[in-house]
């Protein structure tokens, strides 16, 4: 086994507006780096039905060598946000796909969040919190099995802690809110001072969404907005008050935390090498520190992206085909043996970048993954690497710019049988 892997308060309005401004220029960023290399087209119109009647069901597309191979042997959901509307996509067994109409809502154009069969955003306009007594932005939530949606809380951002037991929500770059996923009272915390939680205005946070956890605490960083420079990586245990520190990073890919560990693996990008020529991702085991380093199979480095397949010992990541300093290139899908540090590298697929990012989901169970850029989405078999698109509107346009189709905001729920 690789050592890698062995088991080892109240915030001022000043800060909080600073925090809601980085969050507003990332999203503008963001939008600036799609436009770069989408082509306008018209929308994809989607039928309206009733929620949550599902509409009828179509085949994945794809052609060729890319478009065979097994399909996904459960059934799961994916949802996302298209800028106007929640979008729900069930994968079948043997591929075929079908759609429901979600609500139209406000949300920010973040990864969505998912526990307990409800998924999680964050609504920037706010609303009305009692419980605070003023206007606030905060965290709405889609219940998958009733269609309700509700309010989860106050905060700007969301994201899950290591166990799934709690979602930690953000009030401002120093301050959040710690709230068992059951139900129950919330607990604040506040952050040592010189320290700040992801999201601000660089990517990492664009496309893993605002936060992580791990199992000894919670990742902050030495700079309230990253801005594509290197700050230090820390872990902060809010028990203890302690930040441990990783290492110089310009950007987290993700992290992992096995079943009730005292250890994660967080994957990053290191401040060796500056952007957009990030020529390595370190992979470390946060308990013992124990580090394993990746390089790109290919010339351009890393793009930012990818995600830990469900049992930990796969990491999908993104090489890029050509050094971004020459404008926008592709990248390819890779995945990371976490044993032996191999990479296999799928031939076949090739994905346009914006903004040097991309993004995965792994589906439950581990035998597929969807992975996407800014031309739409592909479910891949995770032993073949072989590809095709997975499209869930009809029509001709799938970009992520202008289709209602799935995008990087997705989150993969499993349905109940």
């Amino acid at each position: 086994m690789s050592p890698l892997i062995a088991p080892p308060v109240s915030p001022g309005t000043a800060a909080q507006a600073l925090f809601q401004e980085a969050r507003r220029r990332r999203r503008q960023r963001w939008l600036a780096g799609i436009a770069v290399v989408l082509m306008a087209s018209a929308a994809v119109a989607i039928s309206t039905v009733t929620w949550p009647h599902r509409a009828a069901g179509h085949e994945v597309g794809g052609t060729g060598p890319a478009g065979t191979g097994p399909g996904v042997r459960s059934s799961v959901a994916a949802v996302w946000f298209d800028g106007i509307r929640l979008h729900v996509g069930d994968i079948h067994p043997g591929g075929r796909v079908t759609q429901r109409a979600g609500a139209e809502v406000n949300a920010d154009l973040l990864p969505l969040v998912q526990a307990g069969g409800r998924v999680y955003w964050v609504n920037p306009a706010g609303a009305y919190v009692p419980a605070l007594g003023h206007w606030s932005q905060v965290v709405q939530y889609l219940d998958l099995a009733t269609g309700q949606i509700g309010i989860a809380g106050a905060g700007q951002t969301v994201f899950l802690s290591a166990d799934g037991r709690y979602l930690l929500m953000s009030q401002t770059a120093t301050s959040l809110t710690q709230t068992p996923v059951a139900g129950g009272a919330p607990r604040q915390l506040g952050l040592p001072r010189g320290w700040y939680l992801p999201g601000g205005d660089g990517l990492p946070d664009v496309v893993s969404g605002d936060g992580f956890a791990t199992a000894n605490g919670i990742i902050v960083q030495s700079a309230e907005s990253s801005a594509w420079r290197a700050q230090a990586l820390g872990v902060w245990n809010p028990r203890s008050g302690k930040v441990e520190v990783i290492g110089k990073e310009l950007a987290v890919i993700g992290a992992y935390t096995p079943p009730r560990a005292r250890y994660s693996l967080l994957a990053w990008l290191p401040a060796a090498c500056p952007s957009p020529d990030n020529c390595l991702i370190k992979i470390t085991n946060t308990a013992t520190r124990s580090t394993m380093t990746v390089r790109s199979p290919l010339p351009g480095g890393f793009a930012v992206g990818g995600a830990f397949s469900p049992d930990g010992t796969r990491l999908a990541v993104f090489p890029q085909t050509t050094s971004g300093r020459t404008g926008p290139g592709s990248a390819r899908l890779a995945i990371v043996d976490l044993a032996t540090g191999a990479v296999r590298l799928a031939r076949g697929l090739s994905l346009a970048l914006g903004m040097d990012f991309a993004w995965a989901r792994w589906l439950p169970g581990g035998m597929h993954l969807i992975v996407g850029a800014g031309t739409g989405g592909y479910l891949v078999d995770s032993a073949t690497l072989l590809a095709r698109p997975l499209f869930f509107a009809r029509g001709h346009g799938h970009n992520i710019a202008n289709s209602q189709d799935i995008n990087f905001t997705a989150a993969v729920v499993p349905l109940r049988r």
